[in-house]
């Protein structure tokens, strides 16, 4: 049997440099093609409960993710590691643990990807004493095989692993608790082998417990955490601690966020500007409700602007939050996390949250998720992790919570969108303030020719009333390129200007909340 290789040694030489081209033009487009699949998928552990997907990334394969699981058969916490290929049927899932110890990730976005290949993930192994409480450093290959483990801490006290990054060196920054001195919030740093350089320790005398740590364009890094040492909760309630250290480990600043209610720490990155990006939680006196939250600083600590989402007051808000944050090319941001929903007799659940955010915080659609084809009204869906993917989406890996008539486990789930938040267009919701406007199928607004190298006809059914609306035009990464104000049933509009590709178009009628979307394609 002849292999690829030796066919390719052997064809004639009549065939043209041009026909070559267009095979790799039609297998790159249809790899994009796989890739821009998107996937809202339950993952339940054979023989396991508890399971959650604490960690989600693409790779060449699809989307790798990780998290934790309980063992029925030992009854202790193991790590669960699972590779899906681009629709999300699974290509492999693989578990760690045994039956002395429980071993855990740490929290959202503890496992990533390595510039040499393969990947890295920071968490703990613990016993049933303080003693045999270890933080944990686990090596992967690109199939999910453990290369090589450290663990840091010592034989008396508690210590885990929370969240770590990679630093421009290929060594490793890790965040994490111990309990050797009043101090919880305890970062490592050490070599691309897992061999320590340097470690401090900071906080106290209260409780503190990190949550996740970034690394800074100066050499520094900046973290965050839970923290009863300062702020108006202190000393019985959390706050936000957020703290910016240099390279080897010193102090530059420490700010502290929160209310008297217990607040939440998640997620903080630096900004392309140079200052930084908090996401979390804010408990508000007024009406206890917990709020998804966001804090800018500029690059010395100061504050530029904070921000709860929706804002207070909104109706259906309950424990809600953000648990991870980033920030795009363009400079907007993606805040994930889950936000309470409750039709005020029948059922009140968690679905899984996620708001796009202009540079400013102010918000550019809010949208939230659940399996749609499970009839469990109660079950709760939480977003962990949100990281982008080669098509101009997101992968998100997150928690399903089962509750009656749900009969299944708590279980992984994996949801990808595309740069819109769309999994399925035709089902799509745009938030408006606080109101989910279905997004009606596409044949039913007319934009014609599609596609097209100059001037668009836009054509609305003359069922939609009145039709004062915006008309947006958004580019494969989500931003905005073009916006026009809809007056008229037949609207023409030039966009031979724009650089040929795919577009989303964006149809809102402002007076009836309608809604169209679709795709455009300038050739």
């Amino acid at each position: 049997m002849l292999t690829l290789q030796h066919t390719i040694k052997h064809s004639p030489l009549s065939v043209k440099r041009s026909n070559f081209i267009q095979l790799i033009v039609i297998l790159l487009l249809a790899t994009q093609a796989l890739n821009a699949q998107n996937v809202n998928n339950r993952y339940p552990v054979s023989n396991g409960w508890g399971g959650a997907g604490l960690n989600a990334l693409e790779n060449d394969s699809g989307y790798f993710a990780a998290g934790a699981y309980l063992s029925l058969t030992t009854g202790k916490q193991n790590i669960h590691v699972l590779q899906t290929d681009f629709n999300g049927n699974i290509l492999f899932q693989k578990i760690y643990g045994d039956a002395t110890y429980t071993y855990a990730t740490g929290f959202q976005g503890s496992l990533i990807k390595l510039n040499s290949g393969g990947y890295a993930m920071y968490g703990g192994r613990r016993g049933s004493t303080n003693g045999s409480n270890v933080a944990l450093l686990f090596r992967f290959n690109e199939v999910g095989d453990t290369l090589w483990t450290k663990t840091y801490g010592d034989t008396v006290v508690f210590q885990t692993g929370r969240h770590m990054q990679q630093t421009p060196d290929g060594g490793f920054i890790l965040i994490g608790d111990n309990s050797q001195t009043t101090a919880r919030h305890w970062v490592i740093k050490t070599d691309s082998l897992g061999t320590i350089e340097w470690q401090q320790f900071y906080g106290g005398p209260g409780l503190e417990t990190p949550t996740q740590i970034a690394v800074c364009n100066d050499g520094g890094y900046i973290f965050t955490g839970w923290t009863r040492s300062a702020g108006p909760g202190t000393p019985a309630k959390d706050n936000i601690r957020i703290t910016k250290i240099d390279s080897i480990g010193n102090e530059e600043f420490t700010k502290i966020f929160g209310e008297t209610n217990d607040d939440t720490p998640w997620s903080i990155i630096q900004t392309q500007d140079g200052g930084y990006i908090f996401g979390g939680a804010i408990n508000l006196d007024a009406n206890g409700f917990r709020y998804p939250y966001a804090i800018k600083l500029d690059n010395l600590g100061d504050t530029v602007w904070t921000r709860t989402y929706p804002e207070p007051g909104a109706l259906g808000n309950g424990n809600d939050d953000f648990k991870t944050i980033i920030e795009l090319p363009d400079g907007n941001l993606m805040a994930a996390g889950w936000q309470w929903d409750t039709d005020g007799v029948t059922f009140g659940r968690h679905d899984g949250l996620i708001i796009k955010l202009k540079p400013n915080g102010d918000t550019l659609w809010h949208r939230t998720y659940r399996i749609p084809w499970m009839n469990a009204n109660g079950t709760d869906f939480e977003i962990k992790d949100i990281r982008p993917t080669t098509d101009g989406g997101f992968i998100c890996g997150g928690v399903v919570y089962p509750a009656f008539p749900d009969t299944g486990s708590q279980d992984m789930w994996l949801l990808k969108i595309d740069s819109n938040g769309c999994v399925d267009t035709a089902n799509c919701y745009i938030s408006v303030g606080v109101a989910n406007v279905p997004i009606i199928e596409q044949q039913q607004l007319l934009i014609y020719p599609n596609p097209t190298n100059a001037v668009v006809t836009i054509e609305l059914p003359y069922t939609t009333g009145k039709i004062a609306a915006t008309f947006r035009l958004l580019d494969v990464t989500g931003k905005e390129v073009l916006s026009k104000n809809i007056t008229a049933f037949t609207t023409q509009l030039d966009v031979g200007w724009l650089p040929k590709g795919v577009y989303f178009y964006r149809y809102l009628n402002k007076e009836q909340q309608l809604s169209f979307a679709g795709k455009l394609v300038v050739d």
